[in-house]
């Protein structure tokens, strides 16, 4: 692990993102302490500790608020209270406006160009700027209770106005963000109502920094603020762009994963007999074993993925028990129509699937619809021949990192989707466009027959690569170019 602390050493950090890093919940036997997975708290959660910051969060758990004081702050992680976390409390209408309605309705959709599932209500705008002013008030309250520099992190979509906010309450603070998915050219941006999308870019325009996963989705974004705030001076070549005496500064910082953690995971005594029993259920004789793993949610591909092995199998007979698929399908935001819909149309796909396919011996796909804890999607990452991600659109997908990182037996093929921003960073994978099933097909085609010795030669390329490209390389990343740009602003107090 790199040592990100230095960055901070005079600088209090505050972190911003919509789930909090320790949640408690009562139970029937007390309150529990429970810490969310996900690499950004796993990798996050060291440097807070080391740097004594505070995380503003959405205060969720059931027991919160008695485990917090009268402003929502307490020490965390419990036994050991090295940093402040500083809880947020939503109610009902304010889950549903903001993050079900504006940030989950409007702009992951647009973000991800799936304009079909669009949907711009007015109530949920303006409870995500009254969320987002709540979240602004919250930091700036930490920043005033520091006498010296400070710096605010911002993470992801849920978030789009609150810099600017920031910036009015304290405009010494230095403030940047991290925007997760993809960011969209400005002919889908357009979508949102006259005033809606120039107010989300004056919005973002109130950080110092704006972070991408890939230079595509700068652009998307540069292009945008050229064309919807005309007062903005864009400077494509340096990436910047200049608004209201103020310069944000942006740039592509492609996230990644703990990948010592999923070696370690992949590699354990426990993990050595979940491979050896998931390889003799399923890759027994000459049969191989894929795998899936997505949340349910229509940026995944998942229909089309499923289109793409019924074809298979009708059109090539032959490659019939051949291979058995293990679909790991997380459901996510059940409360949304076009979730629950697509959540129903997978199971019946997969049912309709085996059943016209299947034999005594052979169930062509097993469904797996839960959460996977990751020490066991590690097992089955190390077990899997092929590993299936086909996104319409992805900011990153780790997955495909997760997959090559626990790949200890360099057995498997990635088939990844040139859509995903993973694509733009792992050379070795086969590429698939998820739209043209012939070319789906094709590839998975490809894939089964391919050889150990090109196997290996492949992942072999694409695991040296991710230990030069970890989630500490991208957090070191950020925070160099973060620090680097005080220290420009104000170069006599660093």
């Amino acid at each position: 692990m790199l040592d990100i602390a230095h960055y901070l050493i005079d600088c209090k950090f505050i972190l911003v993102s919509n789930r909090e890093p320790y949640e408690h919940m009562r139970r029937p036997g007390g309150i529990e302490v429970k810490q969310p997975a996900g690499g950004l708290v796993s990798a996050l959660d060291p440097t807070m500790r080391r740097t004594h910051g505070t995380w503003v969060a959405w205060g969720s758990g059931t027991a919160d608020r008695e485990t917090s004081d009268e402003s929502g702050r307490l020490q965390v992680p419990p036994g050991e209270e090295s940093y402040t976390l500083h809880r947020v409390w939503l109610d009902a209408a304010d889950i549903e406006g903001y993050y079900h309605g504006f940030a989950n309705r409007a702009l992951w959709p647009l973000c991800h160009m799936l304009i079909q599932h669009f949907e711009f209500r007015t109530e949920f705008w303006e409870r995500y700027r009254a969320v987002n002013l709540r979240f602004a008030h919250a930091v700036a309250e930490e920043a005033e209770r520091c006498a010296g520099r400070a710096m605010a992190w911002i993470q992801d979509y849920h978030f789009g106005l609150v810099a600017e906010f920031l910036r009015a309450m304290r405009p010494s603070l230095f403030i940047h963000q991290f925007w997760h998915i993809p960011f969209p050219p400005p002919d889908i941006l357009r979508l949102l109502p006259t005033g809606t999308h120039e107010a989300l870019l004056r919005g973002l325009l109130g950080n110092d920094l704006l972070e991408f996963q890939v230079d595509r989705h700068t652009e998307n974004f540069l292009d945008c603020v050229e064309e919807f705030i005309p007062e903005a001076r864009v400077d494509h070549g340096r990436q910047l762009v200049r608004f209201r005496d103020h310069t944000c500064h942006a740039g592509a910082f492609p996230i990644s994963i703990d990948v010592e953690r999923f070696e370690e995971m992949a590699s354990s005594p426990e993990a050595e007999a979940r491979v050896a029993t998931l390889r003799q259920r399923y890759a027994r004789a000459n049969r191989q074993l894929g795998l899936c793993v997505d949340r349910v949610d229509y940026t995944k591909g998942i229909p089309e993925r499923l289109r793409a092995f019924e074809t298979l199998w009708e059109d090539l007979p032959e490659l019939r028990e051949r291979f058995t698929f293990i679909f790991v399908a997380t459901p996510s935001r059940t409360n949304l129509p076009a979730y629950n819909s697509l959540e129903q149309e997978v199971v019946q796909s997969v049912q309709r699937i085996n059943s016209r396919f299947g034999t005594a011996d052979w169930t062509p796909i097993v469904l797996i619809s839960e959460n996977v804890d990751s020490d066991l999607l590690a097992s089955a990452y190390r077990a899997a021949d092929i590993c299936l991600v086909s996104s319409l659109q992805d900011g990153m997908n780790l997955v495909a990192k997760e997959f090559v990182a626990s790949q200890l037996d360099e057995r498997g093929v990635l088939l990844l989707s040139r859509f995903a921003g993973a694509a733009e960073e792992i050379e070795g994978a086969l590429l698939i466009n998820p739209f043209n099933i012939d070319g789906f097909v094709g590839a998975l085609r490809t894939a089964l027959a391919m050889s150990p010795e090109e196997r290996r030669r492949r992942m072999r390329r694409m695991r040296r690569q991710l230990h030069n490209a970890t989630i500490f390389d991208w957090l070191d990343a950020i925070l160099l170019r973060a620090t680097t740009i005080m220290a420009q602003q104000h170069p006599a107090s660093v």
